[in-house]
């Protein structure tokens, strides 16, 4: 990954929750959905949302359960903010609003997500081998959408992995997450398209390092 990047983006995104806890104290909600543990993906587009950015970490007291992993809820959240990458908070209340979520975001958010939930989550390249070979997001797995629904049940069994599938564009991604999700992961993540990439791309067959 891109650090000098990821420190600015995360540097602005203290500095934003600096500035809006100054405002008060406040309850909020956003609409997330749950990716591991503690870990959710924002997805709503509020002012508050912004604010929070892309990836929360929400603290449930023991006598509110949290919404299953994959599933997009609504979220009440206590407005006392703790400044961290990402950025952390307390949960009031929770609304299931699907149990089974279908998210599409950009490759940038999918990478700051596998560079957050580290070996639990998967950047897959659902390209041909060409198109990979001639540049990739490091650290991605090569598994074209002809061969992913039987290589995946092999090399990714376990279910509730969080999955974050790219193409060149978002057509393959699409296609290959709703194939995948029917296989029963409960996280996969539709991550668009690699012509939206912001960072650096490495070449040839290996991975690369893991972001």
């Amino acid at each position: 990954m891109n650090i000098k990047r990821y420190l600015v983006f995360a540097l602005s995104t203290v500095l934003s929750l600096s500035l809006f806890a100054c405002g008060g104290t406040n309850d909020f909600e956003i609409e997330a959905v749950r990716l591991r543990a503690n870990s959710y993906l924002v997805v709503s587009t509020d002012d508050f949302s912004r604010q929070v950015g892309d990836l929360v970490t929400s603290y449930f007291p023991e006598n509110l359960e949290q919404p299953p992993v994959g599933s997009l809820a609504k979220i009440r959240l206590s407005g006392e903010i703790r400044e961290s990458y990402p950025p952390q908070t307390d949960a009031k209340s929770v609304e299931l609003i699907e149990e089974k979520a279908s998210v599409v975001t950009n490759p940038n958010v999918a990478e700051r997500i596998a560079w957050h939930l580290g070996e639990n989550a998967f950047l897959i390249d659902v390209r041909s081998e060409g198109e990979y070979t001639a540049g990739h997001i490091s650290g991605a797995i090569l598994m074209p959408p002809d061969e992913i629904a039987d290589r995946i049940l092999v090399e990714i069994p376990e279910r509730e992995a969080v999955l974050l599938l790219y193409c060149r564009t978002g057509n393959r991604s699409a296609a290959a997450a709703k194939q995948v999700r029917d296989l029963g992961y409960a996280v996969v993540i539709d991550a668009g398209g690699i012509v939206d990439y912001e960072g650096d791309l490495i070449t040839g067959s290996d991975p690369g390092q893991r972001p």
